[in-house]
């Protein structure tokens, strides 16, 4: 017999089993590699679902004055985490998925810009 008597209830297996059926999304999507494909100016993104992520490269708040080179060294922290290191640029990715590129703010301030100009 074992020393180790874990004193779990029914009542906490049937609590446990209805905050997972509960959970939105438990195996949330992670980045497995990300790439800035110039001629197109997107920045590619891999996700383990299956997907691609594809998105201009102007959309992205932090990237829109930087060179070529600055936007091509991309990591990836924790599958979650896209990141510009040189730029000091960072994006979620579940952020990303669901089209925010950039704040209520900056994007405000973007289509001020292009209407002016």
């Amino acid at each position: 017999m074992s020393k180790w008597l874990l004193d779990v209830t029914d009542a906490d297996i049937e609590a446990a089993l209805e905050r997972a059926r509960n959970d939105p999304d438990p195996d949330p999507p992670s980045a497995l590699s990300a790439e800035y494909d110039a001629r197109l100016d997107v920045i590619i993104i891999r996700i383990d679902n299956g997907h691609r992520l594809v998105i201009p490269r102007e959309e992205m708040q932090g990237l829109e004055n930087a060179t070529p080179e600055q936007i091509a060294e991309i990591e990836i922290y924790g599958g979650r985490d896209i990141c510009w290191p040189q730029l000091d640029v960072d994006h979620y990715l579940l952020h990303l998925i669901e089209g925010k590129y950039s704040s209520e703010k900056w994007r405000k301030q973007r289509e001020h810009s292009l209407i002016a100009a």
